[in-house]
């Protein structure tokens, strides 16, 4: 790299900066089920339903404009999709039945942040980084969790002293004058546009990028191994989502304050950050499938130490799941990202990556929906939360399976 900073860096900050202005309140809805609970009146399987129409919307959203993405660049769909947020989520501000708060927060709401999250940035972060790929992408996503870390104890604030519907008001004046901004002023859809090469290293230096993963993404069909994948990306997309959905609930369940269970909510958060960063630049070195399994095993360790953790006096099993949860959960998104870009690299990159995106959607749309339903019909979370750690695990075991036969490069 030359001695002069490359602008590829500053582009993932701006992504780091921006989409965790913009997702952090969407990953404090947890911060919330309980006070939806008390304003519309319905059980925890309906209400956490809106964010299972949410994140199916989101994977709609992001196949759809992942499609787009390829004919208009990132920097477009990042632009009007963050604007849309915000109006959303000013406009959650003022409902007042559970039916509007699927219509806008779950639906409008779920394509806005499916074009401002995963599948653009990515794609963005793939055009500027080759050989840095695990790391642009471990701090680009570091935002995220760092978002839900300052969000968390936000929420809870704001809820306590102005109430739900004045936070997300707020939230979104946040994303409308501070987050879209910054995008508009830094984003860039190609290191050409600077006369640039990615990486920041002369044309002539830098990485092919997998000139045979081009040239399979140019031919009709999928690449070898695209469903398997998407399946596990399922399986990835549910074990995110129950735990980050019911958390702080299950926490409020066996004795702690709502205060508490989010400033725990945030602590994990703010380990996330670390294990992005962490994971990411590891991913680089050793592979994206070794990694991704250390990770699964850590999602594993977390919902089981959640689970050992019965009242607020087992503070040994309580931080054993914000340490791994923390951790897991930082680390996991930047390196399937990079495991994804790797492979499906070339001209169809963005509607390719929408497509998978959709797989984990689903897993997302259904992971809270299952746990509060387990809860509803069940009683508690034990069931659903083992399921999950399972799931997590077949996610890492498929993936592995499926990516045998790919060349070296994504391993």
């Amino acid at each position: 790299m030359t001695s002069r900073l490359f602008y590829g860096w500053i582009i993932a900050g701006t992504i780091f900066t921006a989409w965790g202005l913009s997702v952090g309140p969407r990953q404090s809805f947890s911060i919330f089920l309980l006070p939806f609970l008390d304003e519309f009146g319905a059980g925890r399987s309906l209400v956490s339903g809106v964010f299972s129409l949410h994140m199916a919307s989101y994977a709609l959203g992001g196949w759809a404009l992942g499609i787009l993405l390829d004919r208009v660049g990132p920097k477009r769909i990042i632009v009007w999709s963050t604007a849309g947020w915000g109006l959303t989520l000013v406009a959650t501000g003022w409902l007042d039945s559970l039916w509007q708060l699927y219509l806008v927060y779950g639906i409008l709401g779920g394509i806005g942040t499916g074009g401002l999250a995963y599948v653009a940035n990515n794609a963005l972060i793939a055009r500027w980084f080759v050989r840095y790929r695990g790391l642009a992408s471990g701090l680009a996503q570091a935002g995220v969790p760092l978002g839900t870390a300052v969000y968390g104890p936000l929420s809870q604030l704001g809820i306590a002293s102005i109430g739900w519907r004045a936070t997300h008001v707020g939230f979104g004046v946040v994303v409308l004058l501070v987050a879209l901004p910054l995008i508009l002023l830094v984003h860039r859809d190609d290191p050409k546009e600077l006369g640039l090469a990615p990486d920041g290293l002369p044309p002539r230096e830098a990485p092919a990028g997998g000139a045979a993963r081009r040239a399979e993404g140019r031919e009709a069909g999928l690449p070898r191994g695209y469903w398997p994948i998407f399946v596990a990306n399922v399986l990835r997309g549910m074990a995110m989502y129950a735990i980050l959905v019911h958390q702080v609930a299950y926490l409020v369940d066996v004795g702690f304050s709502r205060m508490t269970a989010a400033t725990l909510f945030s602590t994990s958060a703010l380990l996330a950050v670390v294990g992005g960063v962490a994971a990411g630049a590891i991913s680089d070195r050793i592979g994206r499938l070794r990694t991704y399994a250390g990770i699964a095993a850590l999602y594993a360790v977390g919902y089981l130490s959640l689970l050992l953790t019965r009242d607020p006096s087992q503070a040994g099993t309580l931080w054993l799941y914000v340490l791994a949860s923390g951790l897991a959960n930082g680390g996991i998104a930047p390196v399937y990202a990079s495991f994804l870009t790797d492979r499906l690299q070339g001209p169809r990159l963005g509607s390719l990556l929408g497509l998978q995106n959709i797989g984990f959607g689903i897993g997302a749309t259904l992971g809270p929906y299952l746990a509060g339903a387990a809860f509803d019909l069940l009683g508690g979370y034990t069931l659903i939360f083992l399921l999950m750690a399972a799931a997590i695990v077949a996610s890492a075991l498929i993936t592995s399976l499926a990516a045998r036969e790919v060349s070296p490069a994504s391993r």
